[in-house]
């Protein structure tokens, strides 16, 4: 669906989470690593179409015997048995009917201290949070405060004549013509009255009700609405009319006062990023980029409550529930998926009918599926970037319905001190360098060489002519982002945008980066991949004393910009399988396979087709020009090292 599909121009084309691309100072999309054709593993066995039932498509219908509960439990803990000694941290919820067949988690609630996750871990919902502001819309409704066909002007009597008219079902259905959002950061402090001012004062992307565009801020707007309606601050509002009469106590942003070691922590290139909870510990949050479009945590037992509530008529009416879960507007993009209020309404594979949502920051991810036909529901949620919900659950799926192979992840080999120590550390070619560290049974390898980049991300070496004019172009509008000249990101967008905004975010952008990662020291281009569809996608490295930062821009055959994304630097991951020898490994299974072998001298990386890059030990001079902070345990693998210069 379009949150997902929207930011698929990561550094390996996988498939990022809810939010749309925007440059904005947040991790918003996260690196999938990939699995050799001779790590994998098939745990469900491929139905045969000749071996399927015959007969139309029928919803309730699965094409492949279903297998037994018993054997789902079996099947999904030794999935992510495997996925946890790799380093996953995250639950599985799967339900039949309402009740859990699946109810587990794997991993760290918090590595830090020690303490595992469980079944009363809290996990952040990212975008799922949409549809419980939804939620309160209806029960408004139904209570006579309010009407899905109303203006905004009702509340907003001051509301510029573009806006005056915006109904509260184009706020649901994301076709009220917004942008994303209109804060640098999820945790930028703001009041209701800024952020709604920075709405009405900028321009539509689309007159209101004209095309569907996915806005985190229209369901900040609704959440001003509730607050306005109520009386109330949005959580209190929202645990009234929601939260409470389903019975879901654990779940908010803050009112539920968790212990801390119930919530779980965030990881990113093996570094704790601390919790959402803490990060709203402040007064006036949670602010308003994430009031009401994301961030509230939730439990398992609180998500069965919630299944359980959506398939009963316990606090809406059958009208409302149905007004729910309606698709309405099409998402765009492949298949056939419709936006409802706060859900996206799609086929499975089988026929069925799909009720879903899902959310992130890039390193918090969840996903929501609902099989509404086939009685089945689905929550996974995870908290390690490199290891994230939405790959986890399209194998949930599979093992459940038992219709598709699943890749198993390889066993892991757990090396001495001395043979992970032969593969780390800093490695040199003639072509560029590369610099791998540990982070437990993974190896992360950074690079600032576009060769070694491109075999990383696409199996090839190779830049083309026209992928390599515009490698430069965005290279060129990124030096001049850096020092506040936001003219050639303006001239090159497919959509115009006032140049003023586009500025504004530049400038907030590397004032966060400057903040966090220290002095910026240039850019570099990573690369530029050329997709069948004439898309090239580029990557921009930006180097600040803590760390590189990059930025992808996405460019139509026609050479102007369509999408860009703002996020750090994300490692190549490996696992470790055998003295001297590690593999990419994702649940994707298009991801391109690479393989890593070193005997301590020499270190050689190898394609899907076979093509190598070699590389040995740079001499201890040039070794030494990798800053230490960058492989220390608190920032390791953040960051491929400088280089004399850059490529």
């Amino acid at each position: 669906m379009t949150p997902r599909i929207a930011l698929a121009l990561a550094f390996l084309g996988g498939t990022p989470v809810a939010r749309p691309p925007v440059i904005l100072s947040g991790a918003r999309d996260l690196l999938v690593p990939v699995i050799p054709s001779e790590a994998r593993d098939l745990l469900v066995p491929v139905i045969p179409r000749s071996a399927r039932p015959s007969g139309a498509r029928s919803r309730g219908i699965s094409w492949a015997q279903s297998p037994s509960d018993s054997l789902i439990r079996l099947r999904v803990d030794s999935l992510m048995t495997r996925l946890a000694a790799i380093g996953f941290n995250g639950s599985v919820l799967v339900l039949r009917s309402g009740v859990p067949v699946v109810k587990a988690a794997w991993g760290w609630a918090d590595a830090g201290r020690k303490v595992r996750a469980d079944g009363r871990t809290t996990w952040s919902l990212g975008s799922i949070t949409k549809q419980f502001t939804a939620a309160a819309i209806l029960r408004l409704e139904q209570q006579g405060g309010l009407r899905t066909t109303d203006p905004v002007s009702r509340w907003f009597p001051d509301a510029p004549a573009d806006k005056r008219n915006i109904t509260i079902h184009q706020l649901l259905t994301h076709t009220a013509g917004f942008d994303s959002d209109y804060a640098p950061t999820d945790y930028t402090p703001n009041t209701r009255e800024e952020y709604i001012g920075r709405m009405f004062a900028a321009p539509l992307q689309s007159p209101p009700g004209a095309e569907h565009s996915y806005s985190n801020a229209g369901y900040s707007l609704l959440a001003a609405i509730i607050e306005k309606v109520t009386g109330q601050d949005y959580e209190h509002a929202l645990t009234a009319l929601v939260l409470a009469p389903a019975g879901m106590r654990e779940t908010g942003y803050t009112l539920p006062h968790w212990d801390a070691r119930r919530v779980a922590h965030g990881y990113q290139e093996g570094r704790d990023w601390g919790t959402i909870v803490d990060r709203l510990k402040v007064p006036g949050a949670p602010f308003w980029a994430l009031r009401g479009n994301g961030g509230l945590q939730t439990t398992l037992d609180d998500m069965t409550r919630w299944d359980a509530m959506l398939r009963t008529s316990t606090i809406f009416a059958d009208s409302s529930r149905v007004k729910f879960m309606t698709g309405y507007v099409s998402e765009g993009g492949p298949g056939d998926s419709k936006y409802a209020y706060g859900w996206a309404v799609h086929p499975s594979r089988r026929g069925t009918r799909v009720v879903e949502h899902n959310g992130g920051n890039g390193i918090y991810v969840a996903e929501f599926k609902r099989f509404v036909d086939e009685g089945i529901t689905i929550f996974v949620a995870s908290a390690v970037a490199e290891l994230r919900a939405t790959s986890v659950i399209e194998s949930i799926e599979s093992i459940v319905f038992g219709d598709r192979p699943v890749t198993m992840p390889p066993v892991v080999a757990t090396l001495p001190a001395r043979e992970l120590a032969a593969l780390t550390g800093a490695w040199r070619s003639a072509a560029g360098r590369v610099d791998v560290a540990a982070q437990g049974s993974r190896l992360a390898l950074s690079t600032d060489d576009p060769a070694t980049w491109m075999l990383l991300a696409t199996g090839d070496t190779a830049i083309s002519p026209r992928a390599r004019t515009l490698g430069q172009r965005a290279l060129a509008i990124m030096q001049a982002a850096v020092q506040g000249d936001g003219r050639p990101m303006h001239d090159a967008l497919a959509e115009p945008e006032p140049l003023d905004e586009v500025s504004r975010q530049l400038r907030a952008l590397q004032a966060d980066r400057i903040r966090n990662r220290g002095a910026y020291h240039g850019a570099f281009l990573l690369g530029a991949v050329a997709r069948p569809d004439g898309i090239v996608v580029t990557t921009v490295g930006l180097r600040y004393d803590r760390g590189v930062a990059t930025n992808v821009l996405a460019w139509t055959p026609a050479g102007t910009i369509r999408r860009r994304i703002a996020r750090p630097y994300v490692p190549a991951e490996f696992v470790t399988v055998a003295r001297g020898r590690a593999v990419r490994f994702s649940l994707e299974p298009d991801a391109v396979a690479v393989s890593l072998d070193s005997d301590g001298k020499a270190l050689v990386l190898v394609g899907p087709d076979g093509q190598r890059l070699a590389f040995s030990r740079p001499p201890s001079s040039q070794r030494a020009t990798c800053p230490a902070p960058v492989h220390s345990r608190r920032a390791r693998a953040a960051a491929p090292c400088a280089r004399p210069a850059s490529p």
